[in-house]
């Protein structure tokens, strides 16, 4: 029975990631079905918090920037290279009033893992934001333009795009985009286009107003996110409730799904699960839901079914770890 044997050494060195800027995923890529090729463990992710900073909002920002240092301690164990940055769902023209308005907040602009100890107090932007929150038009006005003339750098083409959304009202944006319509969807989808592996390159999170009740202590308007949920779901990012206590099970639902993201390898064909055998740096790794690997499926935006090895719990490789994957195609013989 001929094998087909698949090896990847997932080596990342820093003049690999610094110089190609060949789109890819966080994933295998299509390979022919041949002995020892080497890839490029792609481990970029660059992510924006848009942050609600209209009146009652400091309350929920401070649950927020409390619980991140166990997402930045995530991706710091699995070697992840992030940039992330920070901007308000204020709109408005007028700057004059509203200095945090249609800007990327703080000062370098987007933070990495040299400095990223300066992400929780950047997340406390205040409530003193227009009333009209418009955080689509914010994530479309930063990643459309500005971020190229004014954060230089933060965008890289190669790299899982993924929105944080904090909010305690609907989206009313009106400038990219039509509240009610796909018309953000189909940006993001433009803007990051799939991997040429399949997998989606971005994802849209949500921790806001999911149900007709109110948790503002001081007893604020409140809102539906519906605008944000027809984003979210298109991207199977994660909706969390505002009012979920201190916000800890809602930043590590976002951790969980991101690293979910990054931790799928796609595989060419669709495997016979019998057959595969995986190890990383070494070790072989059982198939296991917990602490293993999962063989999986699904249907990108062009309806084509992907295939691919999921890793799990204390399974999930570092960035500079060897993967072995070996695995017989359904049908061969």
């Amino acid at each position: 029975m001929k094998s087909y044997l698949l090896t990847f050494s997932l080596m990342v060195s820093a003049l690999q990631i610094g110089c190609d800027n060949t789109p890819t995923s966080f994933a295998l890529p299509s390979v022919d079905q041949s002995f020892g090729q080497v890839i490029t463990y792609n481990n970029k992710v660059d992510i924006l918090f848009v942050i609600d900073n209209s009146k009652s909002m400091t309350q929920h920002q401070q649950r927020l920037a409390a619980r991140i240092p166990e997402m930045i301690s995530a991706l710091n164990s699995l070697k992840m290279d992030y940039h992330v940055a920070v901007t308000s769902t204020t709109m408005t023209t007028n700057t004059s009033a509203y200095p945090m308005s249609r800007q990327i907040l703080g000062e370098p602009k987007y933070l990495t893992s040299q400095n990223i100890n300066l992400l929780p107090n950047r997340l406390l932007v205040g409530e003193s934001g227009s009333d009209l929150e418009r955080g689509l038009d914010a994530l479309a006005f930063v990643t459309s333009g500005y971020a190229a003339t004014q954060a230089a750098g933060y965008l890289r083409e190669d790299a899982l795009f993924v929105a944080i959304f904090l909010a305690d009202e609907d989206d009313a944006s009106s400038e990219f985009g039509s509240t009610g319509s796909n018309d953000f969807v189909n940006y993001m989808k433009s803007f990051r286009p799939d991997f040429k592996e399949g997998g989606r390159a971005w994802m849209a999170n949500y921790i806001g107003t999911v149900q007709n009740s109110n948790c503002d202590n001081l007893g604020g308007h409140v809102s539906i996110g519906t605008n944000y949920l027809r984003v979210v779901n298109a991207s199977g990012g994660v909706i969390e409730s505002i009012c979920s206590g201190d916000l800890a099970l809602a930043v590590s639902n976002i951790r969980a799904r991101i690293v979910d993201q990054l931790t799928k390898f796609y595989l060419k064909t669709e495997p016979n699960v019998a057959s595969i055998r995986v190890s990383v740096g070494g070790r072989l790794i059982v198939e296991d839901p917990l602490n293993g690997w999962t063989s999986e499926s699904e249907k990108n935006d062009q309806n084509k079914m992907l295939y691919f090895i999921k890793f799990h719990g204390a399974s999930i490789p570092k960035a500079d770890e060897g993967i072995q994957i070996d695995y017989l195609p359904v049908g061969a013989s």
